[in-house]
């Protein structure tokens, strides 16, 4: 219809006519193009803000699993530091059992098990640009950096376990009264009980050792070194979570 009274009014030599036409062609494609951006517009917001919902429910998750880690490290240093205690004593202050139990914290190896779909779904499908805070963007990269060195770290210290503390175990204790579902009656439940411990006494032969006071020394320095990385862990997510507000 335009277009006919286009060529009509050229054919009449009607300028004006021809003019006002041409604005109202360049009107109106401006008006859809304005039209497509702002509908576009209101897609990525709609699918940004279904993103940061998503990560922000990773992040609790995250931080959940942090404060879980951090209480069951504080319980393992705790032990430790109570053992090398006992150990320097000329007679332990605590009962064959407790020492047992306290031992079997050896075993414990925290570990924080990293959840990060939805980062995984931003930066799969290319829509980490729909993220509007360059903050933000910034503390999620350094914040899953952080969350590999833990993972590393984690992994060297599930190495001390089964090279170290393990062994010794298996040399010097009785490894039914020490192990990590020992109970103060040294039974394992659950639906295979196992017999109880035959020499549960074995601590008090190796308490008083050096060996004994390095593998409790180095549990301590592993635990504490978790301790560490679990906590800074929790800061970082603190901060994404202030800026996801």
């Amino acid at each position: 219809m335009l277009l006919r009274r286009l060529t009509a009014h050229v054919r009449d030599q009607n300028w004006f006519a021809v003019a006002l036409d041409l604005v109202v062609v360049v009107v109106g494609l401006f008006i859809g193009l304005q039209i497509d951006t702002w509908w576009e517009g209101q897609k990525d917001a709609r699918l940004e803000s279904a993103y940061l919902a998503e990560i922000r429910e990773d992040f609790e998750s995250n931080r959940a699993n942090l404060e879980g880690q951090i209480r069951e490290t504080e319980r393992i240093i705790s032990d430790m530091i109570s053992l090398h205690a006992q150990s320097l004593r000329p007679d332990p202050g605590i009962s064959v059992p407790e020492l047992n139990t306290r031992f079997a914290s050896i075993h414990s190896m925290p570990t924080f098990v990293l959840v990060k779909r939805a980062y995984e779904n931003l930066t799969g499908s290319g829509d980490l640009s729909l993220l509007a805070s360059r903050p933000l963007k910034n503390a999620l990269a350094e914040y899953y950096a952080a969350a590999d060195l833990v993972a590393v770290v984690q992994a060297t210290h599930e190495m001390e376990l089964v090279q170290t503390f393990q062994p010794y175990v298996i040399d010097n204790l009785d490894y039914a009264a020490v192990s990590p579902s020992a109970s103060l009656t040294y039974g394992l439940v659950d639906d295979f009980p196992l017999t109880a411990a035959g020499d549960a006494a074995r601590i008090l032969e190796v308490i008083d050792t050096q060996q004994f006071r390095n593998v409790v020394v180095q549990k301590w320095v592993i635990s504490t070194d978790l301790l560490d990385q679990f906590r800074g862990m929790l800061k970082l997510t603190d901060e994404v979570l202030q800026l996801l507000e």
